[in-house]
């Protein structure tokens, strides 16, 4: 399916501002497929917050695995791991206020 410059840009957008990609597709971009818009962002090299949020996770739970004999390093991973999750729930609660401004101004 094509599509267009600005529906690709209102995507990126979007996902910058923390919308998950299921909520862009069923929301703003109904007729696309989820693919369609994940294809989108993967094409700019970017990622939902959510995505983000999954991959350091992911990344941080391997290095943990393979130090696990450092005590020390392990509890800092860990404790990066919690700050991470903090800036995903953060950029959720801002996501939430733009999109109530973005509603208002619309209105």
């Amino acid at each position: 399916m094509d599509i267009s410059k600005k529906d690709a840009a209102k995507m990126r957008r979007l996902a910058q501002e923390g919308k998950q990609v299921a909520k862009i597709q069923k929301e703003d971009f109904p007729d696309f497929t989820w693919w369609d818009v994940r294809w989108v962002l993967e094409l700019a090299g970017m990622s939902s917050s959510l995505g983000l949020m999954r991959e350091i996770t992911g990344k941080l739970n391997r290095a943990r695995k393979t130090v696990k004999k450092d005590k020390k390093l392990s509890d800092d991973l860990l404790r990066v791991n919690k700050l991470a999750r903090q800036l995903y729930e953060r950029c959720k609660e801002d996501y939430k206020r733009l999109d109530r401004i973005r509603k208002a101004v619309e209105a």
